[in-house]
C-alpha cells in the first residue's frame, strides 16, 4: 500500500464525547492546526464515505474559527440535526455573529460557546450551550450560568482526571470528554480483582479452545459476568430468537470467536465509581481494539491477523485498569511473541499500527500525520478505518 497526501484532505484525531453514564454520545475532530475550511473539507469528506449514516445516532462537534467561512447553505451540503457547531464566544459577542447563529440555528445547526471563562455565555436564540476547558478546573463564574441555562447540553472538555470528572457532573455538564479515562481512579479497586482474574482465567482457556464444561464453571462463579453473557447473547447485536436456557447454549450461541472478543471487552466492562456509569477504559479500549481490527483489514490481513490486531487493541490497557505493568498482567494468557512485542515494546508492524491508534482519539497534536505515513496508510482510508471503529464501540456502549 502507498502513501498519498490525497490533495489538500487534512488529519484529524477524533475525540469521544460522553454522557454522564460514560456512553458515546459524540465525536469531535481536532486538528494540529484549527481551521474552518479544513473543518468544512473534512466533513465533506466524512460525507462521501457515509460516515452519517454509519454513525446515525452520534452527533459531530466541529470547531469552527471562523462564522464568515460557513456557506450560507451549509443544511443543503450536511445532515444539520447531526451537526453542532463549537465557537469561540470571543467571536460570537457581534451583532454580525447573532445574525449568522440565527440562521442556523433555523436551518436546524446547534451551537457551543466556547471557553467562556468570566465572560457572560452567549445567550440568545440558537446558542444556548457552553463548552467549558477544565484542564485547569471549572472557573467559578459558570455555575451560575449552568442554572440559568439549565437545559442546556453543556460541555465539560479536556478533563483530566475522575475528580474533575466528578466536579463537572458536580456543576450541571451533560457532555463530557477529556483524558480522565487513563488516569488511575483514587478509589483502590483490589475488592474486584478476583472477578478480573476469572475473566484473565476465561480468556486463556478460549485460546487454549477449552471445553465448555470449563468455561461454565467459571461463569458460575461470577453472578454479573453470567448476566453479561446471556444479555449479549439476547442483545440486539446477534438477533437471537431462540431462547437462552443454559451456560453451554449461550456459549455455542456466541461462538468461540465472539466470546474471545467480548471477554476481552468485560474486562473493561465493570460499572465505574461513578453512579452506575461504565468504565471509561472500556470504550478507548474498544476503540483501539476495533481501529486495530479495520486497519489490518484495509492493509489485507486474514482473520487470524484481524483477531490478533483486534486482540492487542484491546490489552494495550490494561496496564492502566489494573494499576499495574503490562508483562505480569499478560503472562497468563498463553500470548503468542508477535502479540507480547507489539503490546509491550510497540515491535513489528501490529507495534507500529498501535503507536498510531493511541493517537486517533486524542489531541492531535501533528505526530498523528506522521504516524499515518510511517505505517503507508493514506488518508481516506485511515478515516474509513476511523468510521468502522467508532460504529462498533457505538454499538458497545449501547449493548452494556
Amino acid at each position: 500500500m502507498t502513501f498519498t497526501n490525497s490533495g489538500s484532505l487534512p488529519v484529524a484525531s477524533f475525540l469521544p464525547v460522553v454522557n454522564s453514564k460514560q456512553q458515546l454520545l459524540a465525536i469531535c475532530p481536532d486538528f494540529a492546526v484549527k481551521s474552518t475550511a479544513d473543518v468544512l473539507e473534512l466533513i465533506q469528506h466524512l460525507k462521501s464515505i457515509d460516515f452519517f449514516e454509519a454513525l446515525s445516532s452520534i452527533l459531530i462537534l466541529l470547531p469552527i474559527s471562523d462564522l464568515d467561512v460557513l456557506p450560507v447553505d451549509l443544511d443543503e451540503r450536511f445532515p444539520a440535526s447531526k451537526i453542532v457547531l463549537c465557537v469561540p464566544v470571543s467571536i460570537l459577542l457581534s451583532d454580525q455573529s447573532h445574525l449568522k447563529v440565527k440562521h442556523f440555528s433555523a436551518k436546524g445547526f446547534s451551537f457551543l460557546a466556547e471557553d467562556t471563562g468570566s465572560m457572560t455565555p452567549a445567550d440568545w436564540d440558537g446558542c444556548r450551550n457552553i463548552s467549558i476547558d477544565f484542564h485547569a478546573g471549572c472557573p467559578a463564574s459558570v455555575k451560575p450560568a449552568l442554572l440559568r441555562l439549565h437545559s442546556g447540553q453543556h460541555l465539560a472538555r479536556n478533563i483530566a482526571s475522575r475528580c474533575q470528572l466528578q466536579e463537572a457532573l458536580d456543576t450541571g455538564f451533560k457532555l463530557f470528554s477529556g483524558e480522565y479515562a487513563f488516569a488511575t481512579p483514587q478509589k483502590n479497586k483490589s475488592s474486584d480483582g478476583s472477578a478480573r482474574t476469572r475473566l484473565l482465567k476465561l480468556l486463556g482457556l478460549v485460546s487454549r479452545d477449552a471445553e465448555s464444561s470449563e468455561l461454565e464453571i467459571l461463569f458460575k462463579q461470577d453472578s454479573n459476568l453470567s448476566y453479561m453473557l446471556f444479555k449479549l447473547v439476547s442483545s440486539a447485536a446477534f438477533a437471537q430468537t431462540v431462547k437462552v436456557t443454559s451456560f453451554g447454549q449461550a456459549i455455542n450461541l456466541l461462538g468461540r470467536r465472539q466470546l474471545q472478543r467480548w471477554l476481552q471487552l468485560l474486562l473493561y466492562a465493570r460499572q465505574d465509581d461513578i453512579a452506575g456509569a461504565l468504565n471509561p477504559l472500556m470504550l478507548r479500549a474498544a476503540f483501539r481494539a476495533s481501529l486495530m481490527e479495520a486497519i489490518c483489514l484495509q492493509r489485507g490481513g486474514n482473520r487470524d491477523e484481524q483477531d490478533c490486531a483486534f486482540m492487542i487493541g484491546m490489552f494495550s490497557l490494561l496496564d492502566k485498569l489494573f494499576d499495574s505493568p503490562l508483562e505480569p498482567i499478560l503472562r497468563p494468557l498463553n500470548l503468542t511473541d508477535e502479540v507480547l512485542d507489539a503490546l509491550i515494546n510497540r515491535g513489528g508492524i501490529f507495534g507500529v499500527q498501535l503507536g498510531m491508534v493511541e493517537l486517533a482519539d486524542r489531541p492531535n497534536t501533528g505526530e498523528l500525520a506522521i504516524m499515518l505515513r510511517g505505517i503507508e496508510m493514506d488518508i481516506p482510508n485511515y478515516y474509513q478505518c476511523m468510521t468502522k471503529a467508532y460504529s462498533w464501540v457505538n454499538q458497545v456502549c449501547q449493548d452494556m
